[in-house]
């Protein structure tokens, strides 16, 4: 897993002071984590006892649906 220290942006598993895994997105920019689904990010109590489960997430495939008959 890389370096803490130099995580880049992007979407995470984590654990919170050891409870369910989640998904969340790290932001480089201010420090922060942000849940998914939440409008906030962890306070900072929080954010010290956040666990990386994961590397960063790739993201999904897109799917590109081709009409029938297109050509």
């Amino acid at each position: 897993m890389p370096d803490p220290d130099h995580r880049e942006d992007g979407f995470y598993w984590i654990s919170v002071d050891g409870q369910e895994a989640e998904v969340a997105q790290w932001q480089v920019e201010w420090g922060q984590w942000l849940v998914a689904g939440s409008t906030r990010p962890l306070p900072d109590g929080c954010a010290t006892h956040v666990t990386v489960l994961s590397d960063r997430l790739s993201p999904p495939a897109m799917l590109v649906a081709r009409s029938v008959g297109a050509e």
